[in-house]
């Protein structure tokens, strides 16, 4: 059985789709790296798609059977761009027996899950060259206000401009975290995390909204007003390049201050 067939029997073509471009991109990048193991890599690719789309799979507001879609889409796509997780597998396997049990896909996709099991189990190959990746592109737009969610706590963003034509949003974050997503009023008269626009970042791969992850989410829409006193100054870079993963990093590191 070949991973198009079981993606196309999931019948989620948004989340399966989003996390394709991701891995394709994410994975792309890495392989750039000079030196890497296959199992270096493996330690480079999964942790933060495992830690973004967790955003999903631990959400009490997503569908108990939409969770169990991603997991097989998880596991399956991260099997076809050469990588395996024992226990992104296991809970794969077990997502299979839980829609059938539902009857919530097709009389094909019960037919055939014995199969995607074995394909699931296999050693995936090691890819030989880089994937291909979509272009940059985003829906978001200049005025946004965001919640971005890592590791349970919550972080704002304000979208200052969109590059190119509709490529990449350029975001700067508010200073501080919350335990739930911020309301508009939370942010009036916030400063930025970081002064001098060291808290702006071209987020490369920050596509959709809303998020497939549900690792973003709108706090508002054309609002006028962004962080106070991250605006760069003489020699200050304008914003930093990143894409939507390893701006978990920079979270991290921003929380850390």
């Amino acid at each position: 059985m070949r991973h198009q067939q079981v993606l196309d029997k999931l019948a989620a073509r948004g989340h399966v789709r989003a996390l394709d471009e991701e891995l394709a991109r994410w994975v792309g990048g890495q392989m750039l790296l000079p030196g890497l193991s296959h199992e270096e890599l493996a330690h480079r690719v999964i942790p933060p798609v495992l830690a973004r789309w967790r955003c999903l799979l631990d959400s009490e507001e997503v569908r108990p059977a939409t969770k169990d879609v991603v997991r097989v889409a998880l596991a399956t796509l991260l099997h076809k761009y050469g990588f395996q997780d024992a226990a992104v597998t296991a809970q794969a396997v077990a997502a299979v027996d839980a829609l059938n049990r539902a009857v919530v896909l097709s009389d094909a996709f019960e037919r055939r899950s014995e199969d995607i099991k074995q394909l699931l189990g296999t050693p995936p190959a090691p890819l030989s060259r880089r994937p291909a990746s979509a272009r940059s592109l985003t829906f978001l737009r200049v005025g946004d206000v965001l919640s971005i969610e890592l590791d349970g706590a919550f972080h704002a963003a304000y979208v200052w401009q969109v590059t190119g034509l509709n490529e990449a949003p350029v975001i700067e974050f508010y200073c501080g975290t919350f335990t739930r997503p911020p309301a508009l009023a939370d942010l009036a008269g916030r400063e930025a995390a970081r002064p001098g626009g060291r808290a702006r970042f071209l987020v490369d791969g920050l596509t959709y909204l809303p998020d497939p992850a549900h690792q973003v989410r709108a706090v508002a829409a054309a609002h006028g007003q962004g962080p106070r006193g991250g605006e760069p100054g003489p020699a200050q870079g304008l914003y930093t390049m990143t894409d939507i993963l390893t701006l978990q990093r920079h979270i991290g590191e921003l929380r850390a201050q």
